[in-house]
């Protein structure tokens, strides 16, 4: 926490530098805080307010109920590291389009600026609590990419419970609890265990740094595998079958009750009001892997189909966002980046691929319009492009190609390609221009999607 605070402190003697450089900064008092929530391999129909029947999610609904919900939000990229990389880096087509291998020295790029070193600029105190995922060298290490202050792990993911026996938590372990660069001990369940990290660095700010604003990546682990949950959840929910689904449930509940905690610490202190609050996924949920359920949605984690790509999407900021939206605005977290630089009152990254979504947040009557979206996955053999109602997507290697009007077909069951190859021409020369300004991927995939088995559960697609 020490090193947190006396960097804060730090930012808030350079304020005034920050002041000169970026025109239009609000003052300090009337930036927003900013809480970006991240679940990992969440089921797009694993929320309430999605339809889920078997359980409910009511402090993650919350959000939306008090704000936005976005029936058509999308991410960079359908598995866990290249999605992070375009959400806190705010670009795509940065040679970042896979999961980082075991054992190699990938990461983002450190040329590249990040959200927290953009809103740094801006004065705020930033950290980082849970999974990193971009990078395990030293390099790439948070506290080296803007954030202040970091408690978490520098990889994908990790057991749920600290035992100094398991690989996870063995000395010098990727995968180990740290906290700015020390490996730490940590008792109960980590889901929880970062909830209370959260709770403790915003009552330290607040206490510390009450004039200045705070950013925090609230990046859960939940309900990413191994599938380990508290027992006395996995209990309350023993009527869901199979078994795998009924500990992600417990997971799931887990996550809930840790968001809610957050949500109500900023009431308790009276932040609620001004703190702009953004939950999403990494991506879908990966059906075979941890039993979530994308429902109609076609596909799952690391596919261009819609149950990769389209997560929940919501945002609150009671100040500024009139409650209770349900919109159907195509948005991408690569929108995070300019919208939150606009509400700092900072410049966003350079060559940031999003756009800002304050003057659509703000007026419900505002749509956005003429919005394309790009995704490449697999080392380029993956493709996909969405404009309007349709999506093109492509696959190199097997050279077929597919035409969807997701206005009419949601789940991507009906091919129109040969009803409508003037659309599919246009769509795919839109894609090459856009692919010619793109580098290559710096490396090919780590992560293979699992076989499904038997008894898994499926989306509500699949037959």
């Amino acid at each position: 926490m020490t090193l947190f605070f006396r960097l804060v402190i730090v930012i808030s003697l350079f304020s005034n530098a920050a002041n000169a450089s970026d025109n239009n900064k609000p003052l300090a008092n009337d930036q927003p805080n900013i809480l970006l929530i991240l679940a990992d391999d969440l089921g797009y129909a694993d929320l309430s307010i999605h339809g889920q029947k078997e359980f409910s999610t009511p402090n993650i609904d919350s959000i939306a109920q008090n704000g936005i919900q976005f029936k058509q939000g999308y991410v960079s990229n359908s598995v866990c590291a290249p999605s992070r990389a375009g959400l806190i880096s705010g670009r795509i087509g940065i040679g970042f389009e896979a999961n980082l291998p075991r054992k190699k020295p990938h990461g983002l790029d450190p040329k590249l600026e990040t959200m927290a070193d953009m809103l740094k600029r801006g004065g705020y105190g930033t950290s980082i609590i849970g999974k990193w995922h971009l990078g395990v060298l030293d390099k790439y290490y948070p506290t080296n990419r803007g954030f202040d202050y970091f408690v978490g792990l520098r990889e994908g993911s990790r057991d749920y419970y600290y035992d100094e026996n398991n690989k996870s938590d063995a000395p010098g372990s990727d995968k180990a609890i740290e906290i700015n660069g020390k490996q730490v001990k940590f008792e109960g369940y980590l889901t929880d265990y970062l909830t209370d990290k959260a709770i403790e660095v915003i009552d330290t700010h607040t206490q510390q740094s009450p004039e200045k604003p705070f950013f925090m990546y609230l990046s859960y682990t939940a309900p990413h595998g191994p599938m380990h949950g508290k027992p006395e959840l996995i209990n309350k929910y023993k009527h869901i079958e199979p078994k795998k689904r009924r500990i992600y449930t417990s997971m799931v509940d887990s996550l809930d009750e840790g968001v809610g905690r957050v949500l109500s610490h900023l009431e308790k202190l009276k932040l609620t009001d001004n703190t702009i609050v953004v939950f999403l996924s990494d991506n879908g949920g990966p059906t075979a892997h941890n039993g979530s359920d994308n429902g109609v949605l076609k596909g799952d984690k690391g596919s261009v189909s819609e149950g990769g790509l389209r997560v929940p999407f919501l945002i609150q900021w009671p100040a500024s966002i009139p409650a209770g939206q349900i919109r159907d605005d195509m948005v991408s977290s690569l929108d995070l980046v300019p919208t939150f630089a606009a509400a700092a009152g900072v410049t966003p990254v350079e060559k940031a691929s999003g756009i800002n979504l304050l003057p659509y947040l703000s007026d419900k009557n505002k749509a956005i319009e003429n919005r394309i979206l790009h995704w490449r996955r697999d080392h380029m053999t993956d493709l996909a492009l969405r404009s309007g109602k349709y999506k093109w997507v492509e696959n190199r290697v097997k050279d077929e190609t597919a035409l969807y009007n997701l206005e009419q077909d949601i789940s991507e069951r009906k091919d129109i390609s040969a009803q409508h190859p003037e659309i599919v021409k246009s769509l795919k020369d839109k894609y090459l221009k856009w692919e010619s300004t793109a580098p290559e991927p710096t490396f090919k995939s780590g992560w293979k999607a699992p076989k499904k088995q038997k008894g898994q559960t499926k989306n509500k697609h699949d037959h």
